[in-house]
């Protein structure tokens, strides 16, 4: 059995139908769902808090669990951590949390690569 922890930041809290939020760091919470065998089973959300530092939500992620991090955007250092972390960063593909979740489980998202990232502060 395949199981996937897969999070997205999004806008709103209305779970598979959220919108996906720009940017990683700006984001108002994430939506995180598991997957298994390429069914997602469970939809949860996280609330990103003000932080301190941009780790902060990633470990926040990575204590949940998640493996996947499919994102609009994002900056270098929450972008570092995530790889210190184990956690693999996929360009979201598509308007809502659930086009983004179905266009990465069909194979159709690309990994965010440090070319992709900005500059921070939510500018893109």
């Amino acid at each position: 059995m395949s199981i996937q922890r897969i999070a997205v930041p999004a806008e709103t809290e209305q779970g598979l139908e959220s919108p996906i939020s720009g940017h990683f760091g700006q984001s108002p919470l994430f939506v995180i769902s598991t997957v298994e065998n390429g069914e997602i089973v469970k939809v949860e959300t996280l609330r990103n808090a003000t932080h301190a530092s941009c780790a902060e939500p990633v470990m926040k992620l990575a204590e949940r669990g998640v493996q996947v991090l499919l994102a609009g955007g994002m900056g270098m250092r929450p972008f570092m951590v995530t790889q210190q972390v184990g956690i693999e960063v996929i360009r979201a593909d598509g308007t809502t949390v659930a086009e983004a979740v179905e266009n990465f489980l069909r194979g159709n998202s690309n990994k965010m690569g440090s070319d992709a990232l900005c500059g921070g502060g939510g500018r893109h």
